[in-house]
């Protein structure tokens, strides 16, 4: 960039220069009234020298005050007070040329800030950011709604993880995480396990450390891994039910054929005529039970080959009253409390209402008085459907085995309705969840993915 001397302060100094010259020159041949009138000018000269330096003092303040709080003014080229002659016009022109650079950097700064921001927001995945002292500066919003969860409004001291300072807040959330988050490394796996609401999780706690600015940071993400665990232990199980129905009905084909062939040739053998009725009814009921067992094992092999389903938009209130026209009984013990606000969700309306008749037949089953339907919204924001009864409950230790292909309380049952339930469930991307207590009654909770 070439450099031009300005021409105002040299025409300022070369006035001054020249004022005090003449001025000494005076004083010197005795010229004292002349000298009062060339004091008088260099007393002018000065003044206009400290009104220049002032203005182009407060030119370069307001430059600087510019970049520190990042506030650009419309124009440098303008000088103070509206002036063109308080700076060089180059150097003014220097001066707007990198404030703009610097607005343009700062602009780009800021919408990658925004772009990356957005980014940690839209995933599902919770994200603290805080310093190994343990400060939090930073979390997405699904750390938001998932802290949001464990917030009892009864209990005054869970305020703070609506806006969580420190570590130590989140004892309100799980008493051992504050421990977890100060002893995490870069590597470790955590898993906790969460109940909150109609929500129980499976939490994966891992983390990362970096350096900002000279700075260490801690970076913890909290990954809900529940229906990945689901998926895969469902997928076990079909595994499991193909190898085994595929033995089975290879084993029992030939037991049927067998026992059926011979119940044909009994009359050609030696013997009584009662021998040979005992032998045929003997054979008879060989041949039964094994196409019982065929179509018991049939029935899994229907599970193990659920069709996808066909997503659609649904009201959720329309969804539960067509379940409700279906299902009410005579005892009138079927009732809705239909959500406050419309709600949509994703999902194959025949699965889901599939899901829901099997909850009913169960609650009936357990001697159920009185069923109520509901819809709503957790917490975190999921859509929920609610089937919840006052029959006879679930043992704690048989909750944790309902949803187990085979396994079964009732007597004559097949273990299938809630297998079914929960693999419905899993292949709209959500969950199943049940609470029960012994005598009281029993909620089963059907929660749907975001979209």
């Amino acid at each position: 960039m070439t450099t031009h001397w300005p021409r105002t302060p040299l025409l300022l100094t070369a006035a001054l220069l020249a004022s005090c010259l003449l001025t000494a020159w005076m004083a010197v041949h005795g010229f004292y009234i002349n000298m009062c009138l060339a004091a008088l000018l260099t007393l002018g000269v000065a003044w206009a020298v400290c009104r220049y330096m002032r203005r182009t003092s407060r030119l370069m303040e307001r430059f600087v005050q510019s970049v520190r709080y990042s506030e650009f003014p419309e124009a440098f080229a303008q000088g103070e007070g509206g002036s063109r002659d308080s700076l060089p016009p180059g150097l003014l022109a220097s001066m707007q040329d990198a404030l703009e650079h610097y607005r343009a950097n700062l602009q780009r700064q800021e919408g990658r800030l925004l772009y990356f921001q957005a980014l940690a927001n839209h995933i599902d995945t919770a994200v603290l950011v805080y310093t190994p002292q343990g400060c939090i500066e930073w979390k997405n919003e699904a750390a938001t709604r998932l802290l949001a969860t464990a917030v009892d409004e009864r209990q005054e001291s869970t305020w703070v993880l609506k806006a969580p300072k420190t570590v130590d807040d989140l004892r309100h959330f799980h008493p051992e995480l504050p421990r977890l988050l100060r002893d995490l490394r870069p590597g470790s796996l955590h898993v906790i396990q969460v109940r909150q609401q109609a929500e129980e999780t499976q939490l994966a706690l891992s983390g990362m450390e970096f350096i900002l600015q000279g700075r260490k940071l801690v970076i913890a993400s909290l990954k809900n891994i529940r229906s990945a665990l689901d998926s895969q232990e469902t997928l076990a199980w079909q595994k499991l039910i193909r190898v085994l129905t595929h033995e089975i009905m290879n084993s029992v084909t030939p037991i049927i054929s067998l026992a059926e062939l011979l119940g044909k040739q009994v009359d050609g053998l030696e013997g009584s005529g009662q021998d040979k009725e005992d032998m045929r009814q003997m054979l008879a009921t060989i041949a039964r039970r094994g196409q019982a067992l065929t179509r018991f094992v049939g029935s899994y092999r229907e599970v193990s080959r659920l069709p996808q389903p066909l997503l659609q938009p649904l009201d959720a209130t329309a969804l539960l009253e067509d379940v409700l026209r279906f299902m009410q009984s005579a005892d009138n013990d079927l009732h809705l409390t239909p959500p406050p606000a419309p709600l949509r969700l994703l999902a194959d309306k025949g699965q889901v209402e599939q899901v829901l008749i099997n909850l009913i037949k169960n609650a009936r089953e357990n001697d159920a008085r009185r069923i109520m339907l509901s819809a709503g919204v957790t917490p975190t924001g999921r859509i929920f459907l609610r089937v919840t009864d006052n029959g006879t409950g679930i043992e704690p230790e048989v909750q944790e085995r309902i949803f187990i292909p085979f396994f079964t309380t009732k007597p004559g049952g097949s273990g299938i309705g809630l297998t079914l339930a929960r693999q419905i469930m899993l292949r709209h991307g959500g969950s199943i969840d049940v609470r029960s207590c012994p005598g009281k009654g029993s909620t089963f909770t059907l929660l749907f993915p975001y979209y």
